[in-house]
């Protein structure tokens, strides 16, 4: 497999098949004398973030820290549970019993509800 061509900023489902994001960042476990293996897959905008700016990251990680318990951190999947189907990624994960979608929850409640006609 080709992380970067095939995992990086790949549709991730959860084990409904709702959408739960993409793939923003690749961790990998660095192990002597073997090559290196991944470990989890990161969905978060402050990883996105930081691949353009640290700064910004740093800045969205402060504001992000408001949204939801445990937030403030790139959310980490372990590579063990997430599968291939398709052109997209699944997991075993229910996105609902996550923080993944906080930001989303965070604008449909404070913005887009206020918005007349909705």
């Amino acid at each position: 497999m080709h992380l970067i061509a095939e995992v990086l900023d790949a549709q991730l489902k959860d084990v409904n098949g709702r959408n739960s994001g993409r793939i923003d960042g690749i961790v990998l476990e660095l192990r002597n004398d073997k090559p290196p293996r991944v470990a989890y897959v990161e969905i978060s905008p402050i990883t996105l973030l930081a691949r353009f700016s640290e700064r910004f990251a740093w800045w969205y990680a402060r504001f992000d820290r408001r949204l939801a318990p445990g937030r403030g951190t790139p959310f980490r999947i372990a590579w063990s549970r997430i599968t291939r189907s398709g052109p997209t990624l699944q997991t075993d994960l229910d996105v609902e019993s996550t923080s993944i979608m906080a930001l989303e929850d965070w604008l449909r409640e404070r913005v887009v509800s206020h918005i007349p006609g909705n």
